[in-house]
């Protein structure tokens, strides 16, 4: 995230890119909000970047800009990146994965979201465990 980060602040120009960058990406690690406020911080400190120029013609434009970039880097990060190493981490299909979030999203929400996958871990190793002959359980646990 912190070399996304750095690269759309660098094609923009913006000074101080790197600590920008790292904060951002120190921020990304609090579930869901953090990504919103390392993008409103970015849009703060653009805006403090282009003091004393042109606010609609200079200051707006580019900061709208940072945060579409923002916007790009957090689609890759959710989409790629997070099902990836979440995949790799708990010996499951990154689409799995993907659907075991959406479901408890669904059902509990936010917090539903942040338990998900620890939750969906340990169901699969009791299942394991307890249910070794269930052509299902079988399935969903060939990788542990």
């Amino acid at each position: 995230m912190f070399f996304l980060y750095l690269i759309v602040l660098g094609v923009f120009g913006i000074q101080n890119a790197l600590i920008i960058a790292f904060l951002c990406a120190v921020l990304n690690i609090i579930p869901y909000i953090g990504p919103l406020i390392a993008s409103i911080l970015a849009a703060i400190l653009t805006m403090l970047n282009n003091l004393g120029a042109d606010f609609q013609t200079e200051v707006l434009p580019t900061t709208l800009y940072v945060l579409l970039g923002f916007w790009i880097v957090q689609i890759i990060d959710n989409n790629v990146s997070q099902p990836i190493i979440f995949s790799k981490s708990v010996s499951s299909h990154p689409l799995e994965i993907f659907l075991v979030i959406l479901v408890a999203g669904f059902f509990s929400g936010i917090l539903g979201m942040v338990i998900a996958v620890p939750l969906y871990t340990i169901l699969k190793v009791v299942a394991k465990e307890f249910f070794p002959e269930n052509s299902l359980v079988q399935l969903l646990t060939k990788n542990i």
